[in-house]
């Protein structure tokens, strides 16, 4: 039986990599409503992949998709900013390979069990990040890695 993540645990999380790595979290946000930024049609074509400075970088599957990016992106703008509350003045396609489901609307995984090697956990340089991650390995017990 795989244990399930602590909540509480992977706030602090979070908010540790909030903290430290905020461009990291950024994207991550962006990421997690980019279904409702875009839109289902859009959003099962590209994914946002890299915040640098104010530009997001959104890989496409086809050219079309960049082309579709491109016209759409002062449309998204104020949308990125209303719904995950993070101000962009540009967004930018660039087609790429990146993994894409078979199907036309993405299938977002439930996080039930980490799969963490705790061996990786004693190389992160940041004590209080790699103290929580230990945490979490201890809460699953057993079952992970």
């Amino acid at each position: 039986m795989h244990a399930i993540v602590d909540y509480k645990v992977m706030n602090r999380v979070g908010q540790i990599l909030a903290k430290n790595h905020g461009i990291l979290t950024n994207v991550i946000r962006i990421r997690h409503k980019w279904d409702e930024i875009a839109g289902d049609v859009l959003a099962s074509h590209t994914e946002p992949v890299q915040l640098k400075g104010k530009t997001l970088y959104v890989l496409c599957d086809s050219p079309v998709w960049v082309q579709q990016v491109g016209i759409l992106g002062p449309t998204l703008q104020p949308r990125i900013k209303t719904i995950a509350g993070i101000r962009v003045d540009k967004v930018s396609g660039t087609f790429g390979m990146g993994y894409k489901p078979s199907e036309k609307v993405r299938v977002r995984p439930k996080i039930g069990r980490l799969d963490i090697d705790p061996g990786d956990i004693e190389k992160i340089a940041d004590p209080q990040l790699r103290s929580v991650l230990q945490e979490l390995v201890e809460i699953q017990g057993d079952d992970n890695g």
